[in-house]
């Protein structure tokens, strides 16, 4: 008699869908093509505002039907709502609670950092002003959140190869 065996049989869980916000078209690029090098196949959907990373969250207008972020990588300084604001609107609501923030900013203040702590990041992380070491960040950040990072059961999961 065949016994379904639970770590083989079962379905392999989703990948964690990755959310950029930054108004920066070439940071977003260069996080995408930090991805790509460190081979993380994850879906990735790109915002330029807080608030359409706001109506990107909530499923409202053109959002209607995106797929759910696993891991948000978060700019602070945007035109409009900031990163800050940003944060503080997501962490609000408490369906969002299990959602990976990571500030990736070029802000090196200190009381930013704090700010962003009590507004609930789990991660601070500085943007270098050097295209090969930003791509270097990226790739750590990326490959803690989605290959070291242990995600609840019943959350999405890592695709990286």
């Amino acid at each position: 008699m065949n016994y379904p065996h639970p770590a083989t049989d079962a379905a392999p869980p989703a990948p964690i869908t990755i959310l950029l916000v930054d108004d920066d078209q070439d940071c977003r690029q260069l996080i995408r093509d930090a991805m790509e090098t460190a081979r993380i196949d994850n879906p990735v959907f790109e915002v330029s505002s807080g608030e359409e990373a706001l109506k990107f969250l909530r499923q409202q207008g053109q959002f209607i039907g995106a797929a759910r972020p696993g891991l948000i990588f978060l700019d602070i300084e945007m035109p409009g709502m900031d990163g800050q604001q940003t944060l503080q609107a997501i962490r609000s609501d408490p369906r969002n609670s299990d959602i990976a923030v990571v500030m990736m900013t070029g802000v090196t203040d200190d009381e930013q950092k704090r700010i962003a702590m009590r507004h609930g990041a789990n991660s601070y992380t500085n943007k270098p002003t050097d295209a090969s070491a930003f791509i270097q960040t990226v790739m750590q950040s990326a490959s803690y959140w989605l290959r070291i990072h242990q995600f609840p059961l019943g959350a999405q999961q890592c695709d990286a190869a």
